[in-house]
């Protein structure tokens, strides 16, 4: 497995790089400082796997480049490390396709589980986001709706989750407004920051 460590901090990529080490694994680690150094990464890695991304690169502004990195490298996971932890911040990241933010203040142990979820699909997110979300008692979601879910959480478009579901894009629609009364949300990052707090995510997929 191919991971970039993208910070502007030459420090924080090596103690990033250490604690990537330590997991274990047979895991190949590339480090950028900036935005385009990720690109020419990205370039010459085309299975690159993970993307841990800071979002204060220097005179970079870091959802602009998280949204660049997407446009280029759509299947590679990104996990936002950021120094940031409002509730504003997470829901872009969110929206413009991370899989996962991880405050810098949080514990290392904090990095390692959210490298395991998102390996296999799901979102993390840290616990300052779950304390803030309102209160919604956990629905009891269908495997389609669970896969739907699933779509939403990868930021894909609904064209897109209807063609890996073999759905239209209508059925697709009306899943997508049924989850939204389910779990008493109006948008889609609603949505899977509700999911993620509930663990609805990492209930199995439908076969």
């Amino acid at each position: 497995m191919k991971i970039l460590v993208v910070d502007d901090h030459a420090l924080f990529r090596a103690g990033l790089r250490l604690l990537l080490v330590s997991m274990g694994g047979n895991a190949s680690i590339y480090e950028a400082a900036t935005a385009a150094e990720a690109t020419a990464v990205v370039a010459a890695h085309p299975d690159l796997a993970v993307c841990l991304l800071d979002l204060s690169l220097g005179p970079e502004h870091g959802l602009d480049s998280l949204k660049r990195f997407k446009a280029i490298a759509p299947d590679v996971v990104v996990v936002i490390v950021s120094a940031a932890n409002d509730m504003a911040t997470v829901r872009m990241c969110i929206e413009a396709g991370a899989m996962s933010f991880v405050p810098k203040s949080m514990p290392p142990e904090t990095l390692r589980m959210a490298l395991e979820k998102v390996l296999t699909g799901q979102i993390y997110l840290p616990e300052e986001v779950m304390h803030t979300t309102a209160t919604v008692n956990r629905p009891s979601l269908s495997p389609r709706q669970i896969d739907v879910l699933r779509g939403l959480a990868r930021a894909l478009p609904t064209k897109s989750i209807a063609r890996e579901l073999f759905l239209s894009e209508y059925t697709v629609k009306e899943y997508i407004s049924g989850l939204f009364e389910a779990l008493q949300v109006h948008n889609r990052t609603e949505a899977v920051i509700t999911a993620s707090r509930l663990g609805l995510l990492s209930l199995s997929q439908s076969v």
